[in-house]
């Protein structure tokens, strides 16, 4: 009986031929297990069909067991289709696997790889992939010895990416890591063009030294220079000048919603 109600409803809602088959083949036909999706994301000639079986498996509950983190590592390496490398690079850096920073590391520094064992990332991925290591960096995921070059990825990608989001990634990235280094490279990015940039830059920096100058380049140089040593103190906590007015969503909500209603009722004037 459900099928004929079905029918009937779809008709006369004026669906065409094409739109009540595609409705028809997702209410009736079999559910895929995982495994059946992650094979589909590796053989299917349609990139859509692809990306939409890599979804389902990323958000299946079965996402990080092994089989399927290689099946993400090959297709972030190597898929001709950017919307599915993104899902697969976003899906390794969720399953906090050791090949997850291995693979990332590999696509920002796909320069060092022939072609056939990487694909050159376009901008949006390697946007994905420096957000993901960053996020990875801030879990503790990543090991002692893959720590310099996940930092000289970041200043890499921070001072010579032309994509502005690689590099605001990468500024949040570098506030994970103590060192010189990443100092010199945060304060020169206080004079990057865009402004992202420079104010995750002014994050990270607040972060490593516990203090904050505002995005001032000048005044970071500055005090660089009056502290010649233990500049690096920060506890990985933004000072109180730069935390925010809430503690949670809820707060941040409210806290939303009061600055809307002023910028729309200003008030009188006095």
């Amino acid at each position: 009986m459900i099928a004929p109600a079905l029918l009937l409803l779809a008709l006369s809602a004026g669906c065409s031929d094409s739109k009540l088959d595609a409705s028809f083949r997702r209410v009736f036909e079999f559910r895929k297990t995982p495994q059946q999706y992650a094979l589909i994301a590796f053989s299917d000639a349609d990139p859509d069909v692809r990306r939409d079986a890599l979804t389902r498996l990323a958000r299946s509950r079965q996402f990080d067991r092994d089989w399927a983190i290689q099946g993400y590592v090959t297709i972030a390496l190597l898929e001709s289709n950017d919307q599915t490398r993104c899902i697969a690079v976003r899906a390794l850096a969720r399953c906090n696997d050791p090949r997850a920073v291995s693979t990332l590391l590999m696509l920002l520094n796909h320069e060092q790889h022939p072609p056939e064992a990487v694909r050159p990332p376009t901008d949006i991925v390697r946007w994905d992939a420096t957000l993901g290591l960053a996020e990875l960096c801030e879990q503790g995921h990543v090991t002692p010895t893959d720590a310099d070059g996940v930092r000289n990825t970041f200043i890499a990608r921070l001072k010579g990416d032309a994509d502005y989001h690689v590099r605001t990634a990468a500024a949040r990235g570098l506030g994970c890591y103590t060192s010189e280094e990443s100092l010199a490279a945060l304060i020169a990015a206080l004079r990057d063009e865009r402004f992202a940039v420079a104010y995750a830059a002014e994050d990270s920096l607040a972060r490593l030294t516990g203090v904050t100058h505002g995005c001032s380049a000048l005044a970071w140089e500055q005090w660089l220079a009056e502290h010649p040593t233990d500049r690096l103190s920060g506890d990985g906590q933004l000072p109180a000048a730069r935390q925010p007015p809430y503690r949670n969503r809820w707060e941040k909500a409210m806290w939303t919603t009061r600055q809307m209603y002023r910028a729309l009722f200003p008030g009188r004037k006095e």
